[in-house]
């Protein structure tokens, strides 16, 4: 008999953009997002990162590069709700077969991405308690890296990164932000 899966919990999506910058603009105006990071990610593409709650970083992302042919959707994230539950849950991933696309420490989450049976993007992750500007990748092995050795390199590789601060202070920005965004409308 397989162990009990960990919960999961929808927190967000990504969306390739023609022109993240608009789409931004839209979703600040329409639905009171705040921009919580821009970034240029590795394949070169500007990153737009929004939220309305303190408590999640971004709930949604926009990425350039969105290609005529391509859907707007790259990819659906769910938390768990720590990195133990998120190690079972790759293992669980890697002996049934699920593809795994990469595992990454974002500096903010420890991430494993799979695919669904149709070659859909699955993001699931859970918050480090630490907060760097976004986008971050660095490698993670969740399959034979032990939580000791992840945490460790993780809170050494943030406390490193320029306006490093931890989830709590980065969270009371955030909020102050929203508020504002609110407060303008």
């Amino acid at each position: 008999m397989m162990a009990a899966l960990p919960k999961t919990h929808f927190r967000h999506t990504g969306i390739y953009a023609f022109d993240p910058d608009l789409v931004a603009r839209f979703y600040s105006r329409w639905f009171g997002l705040v921009v919580s990071d821009v970034g240029i990610s590795k394949a070169g593409h500007q990153v737009i990162f929004m939220t309305g709650d303190p408590e999640e970083h971004h709930q949604i992302v926009f990425a350039s590069g969105r290609k005529p042919e391509w859907p707007g959707a790259n990819q659906l994230s769910f938390t768990v709700e720590n990195l133990s539950d998120l190690k079972r849950l790759a293992i669980a991933f890697h002996e049934a077969g699920v593809p795994i696309l990469q595992q990454k420490d974002h500096g903010n989450t420890w991430s494993v991405y799979v695919a669904d049976p149709e070659g859909n993007r699955i993001e699931v992750y859970t918050p480090t308690g630490w907060y760097v500007s976004q986008p971050t990748w660095w490698e993670l092995d969740l399959l034979s890296e032990s939580e000791e050795a992840i945490r460790d390199r993780t809170q050494a590789s943030v406390q490193a990164q320029p306006g490093f601060m931890t989830r709590e202070e980065w969270m009371g920005h955030i909020q102050a932000r929203i508020e504002a965004q609110r407060a303008a409308a």
